[in-house]
This record gives C-alpha cells, sequence and structure tokens, in this order.
C-alpha cells in the first residue's frame, strides 16, 4: 500500500511538470504580501438633521501604505483631497432636503479596496438657520432679492448706490438698512405704487437709513405691521402720500418727509412719531385719519413750508414747532444755529449721549 501511494505521487509530479508538446505548468504561486484591504471607521456622527457645512471624522487603518482615498455622495465621487487627521466636509447648500448617503473608499498599495460603513446624513436647509448678515450687492444684487432670501431676526445690509426697484418685506421680522446713512443709498420705485411695501407679519421689522422716493406712496403700511423707520428720507418727488399707515404700530422717528401732497398719512398706530422733519407738503404735513382717539403718541416734530401742518383731527404735540430745519444733506448733517439740534425727544439721546437732534441724523440710530 505504501508504494502505491508513492508511485501514485511521482506520477502526479511528472504530469505537472510535462505536456505533451513540452509546455511546463506552474504550481508554485507565490501570494503578495498583504491581502487584507483598508479598515474605515467613522469617528463621528452628524446631527438628526444639518444644514450648511457639516464636517465628519474618519481613521483609515491599514498594514501597508495606502494609495487612495475617495469619498462618494450618493454613489457619485466627490473632489474631496484628504490628509491625516481625516475629515469629509459636505457642503449641502446645492443639495435636495432629505436623506443623502456618504462612503469613503481606500486602497492600499496592493489594490485591496476597503470600503466604509454606510453614513446617513440628513439635510434640513428649509429649517431657519438662525440671524445672519446679508450684503447687496455683496451677495445678492438687488435688495429685494436679499429679501427674498431672508428669514425672520436676518440683517439686510445695503452699500452705497441707488437701486431701482421696488421692496415687499412680504411681513419677515427682519433689519433692513444701509451702509453708511440716506444720503448715500437710495431706492427708486419707478413711478410704481408703492417704493417699500410692508405686509403685515410675526415680528417688528426695522428700516434705517434709505432715501426712497419715485412712486405714488413710497412707505405703505399694511394693517398690524410693528415697526422701526429711522433715519430715513422720503420723498424728493410729487408722489400723492410720502408715509401711509393703516393699524400699525412701533417707532417712526428721525426721519426727512420732504415734498409732496400728504407727507404722512397715519391711521391708527400704537407708538412713536417723533423727532422727524415735515416739510414742502402742498395740502398737509401730518395728517391723523383716525376718526377716534388715536394712540399714538406725537411730538418733537418739525415743519416747514407746509400747505397745512396738521390736518383737522390732528394738532400740534408737545415740543413741535415751524421752522426752517436747517438740513445740510450734501454733508449728512444739520447747519450751525439749527433750531433741531438738541431740541428731539428727552428720552431720545444722539450717539454722543447728548439729547438728540430732529432730523434724519440724530437719534440712537444715527450713522454719525
Amino acid at each position: 500500500m505504501f508504494r502505491t501511494c508513492i508511485l501514485a505521487s511521482l506520477v502526479i509530479i511528472l504530469f505537472a511538470a510535462c505536456t505533451e508538446e513540452g509546455d511546463t505548468y506552474i504550481t508554485n504561486v507565490t501570494a503578495p504580501e498583504d491581502w487584507q484591504p483598508p479598515q474605515i471607521e467613522w469617528r463621528t456622527q452628524p446631527d438628526p438633521e444639518v444644514r450648511g457645512t457639516v464636517g465628519v471624522d474618519f481613521t483609515i487603518s491599514d498594514s501597508s501604505e495606502v494609495t487612495t482615498i475617495r469619498a462618494y455622495l450618493d454613489g457619485i465621487a466627490t473632489d474631496s483631497v484628504f490628509a491625516p487627521p481625516y475629515r469629509f466636509q459636505l457642503i449641502t447648500d446645492s443639495l435636495l432636503d432629505g436623506v443623502h448617503i456618504v462612503e469613503i473608499r481606500a486602497t492600499d498599495e496592493f489594490g485591496n479596496l476597503g470600503i466604509s460603513p454606510i453614513l446617513r446624513i440628513n439635510v434640513s436647509n428649509a429649517v431657519a438657520q438662525g440671524p445672519r448678515l446679508i450684503w447687496v450687492p455683496d451677495e445678492f444684487p438687488r435688495i429685494q432679492d436679499a429679501i427674498n432670501a431672508a428669514t425672520d431676526f436676518d440683517t439686510i445690509r445695503v452699500r452705497p448706490g441707488t437701486y431701482y426697484e421696488t421692496l415687499n418685506t412680504f411681513g419677515k421680522g427682519i433689519w433692513l438698512e444701509s451702509e453708511l446713512g440716506p444720503t448715500t443709498c437710495s431706492v427708486k420705485g419707478g413711478w410704481s405704487f408703492n417704493t417699500i411695501f410692508f405686509p403685515n407679519g410675526r415680528y417688528p421689522v426695522t428700516v434705517r437709513g434709505f432715501t426712497l422716493t419715485e412712486s405714488e406712496i413710497p412707505v405703505r403700511l399694511d394693517a398690524g405691521v410693528m415697526i422701526t423707520f429711522a433715519n430715513n428720507i422720503v420723498g424728493f418727488d410729487t408722489s400723492f402720500t410720502l408715509f401711509l399707515s393703516s393699524a400699525t404700530g412701533g417707532c417712526i422717528a428721525n426721519n426727512l418727509f420732504e415734498g409732496s401732497n400728504t407727507a404722512v398719512q397715519i391711521s391708527y398706530h400704537w407708538g412713536d412719531f417723533v423727532n422727524n422733519v415735515l416739510e414742502n407738503a402742498t395740502d398737509f404735513a401730518y395728517w391723523n385719519s383716525a376718526v377716534f382717539e388715536n394712540p399714538i403718541f406725537h411730538g418733537f416734530n418739525v415743519f416747514w413750508q407746509n400747505g397745512q401742518d396738521y390736518n383737522i383731527i390732528a394738532s400740534p404735540g408737545e415740543g413741535e414747532f415751524n421752522a426752517n430745519p436747517m438740513l445740510d444733506l450734501d454733508n449728512s448733517r444739520l447747519l450751525p444755529g439749527s433750531p433741531c439740534i438738541d431740541a428731539g425727544h428727552p428720552s431720545y439721546f444722539d450717539l454722543d449721549s447728548t439729547r438728540s437732534d430732529i432730523g434724519p441724523f440724530g437719534g440712537p440710530l444715527a450713522y454719525q
């Protein structure tokens, strides 16, 4: 039996070494030094909902040199470049909301491919991202484009220039301001109905530091709007009414209303109308159109060269007078000797902590 096994082995060896045509069969194959693929693990997990740019860390371990590392998003290779410590940054702004799949693939010097566990990232950019500062025209060429992109509590800041457009805040509780003040930044409505319209919304809105002109009613507030309207210049045309509100609230302070049939028409308002200059209105400068007692406080305003300063319902408020305000619009200041200097509401202060001046260059939100 033992001799039979030896003979059989010899036959197999001879058969492996030769063929009928003299070819040689190779039976001794050398194995590569490394059969194991790179091991990839996620070190961090994304939040249940992510927005903006999200970073997730991972590790790679292998006994050989890792030659390529590539991230895949929804099965498509990305352009990400990696170096230790490894982090994949995903910019979600261009992605649809919903779950997206991320995986890392790494290859070592022997061609072994390692694939990470699947990472599911739930993108939810539609959720408010919190207060932002949005610049015009840096981020959006038009003010209305920035308003469209904004959410409640965002600030939109507009650089100097003239913007030919009409604005609608769509009820958003935003802070809309020019960078350097009303003599440097104008919005012209192109003779439309309104230059800026404020529909009612959940939160107050602020508008500061613009010249608003060229429309039938440059500024119009819908019922229920809460607003801070400060350090603006409205007018310089033959508009019917410069500022029109209906059952609104908030502070209207330190503005110039210049040249119209009616400068300001307020139906019913909870709040203050103070420290304003109203001049060159052909009919009425201040029209209180409420047929019942209006809770508005109006006072410390200056009137000049109007057909009439008040309509039949309105009457002079505390600290109000008729005089040339002596405005120097070219230099954004009051001329020396102006009666508006330190004549504003005693609870309002200029930036130098003195009693506020009346007009668009004074008050706590002034530009200088």
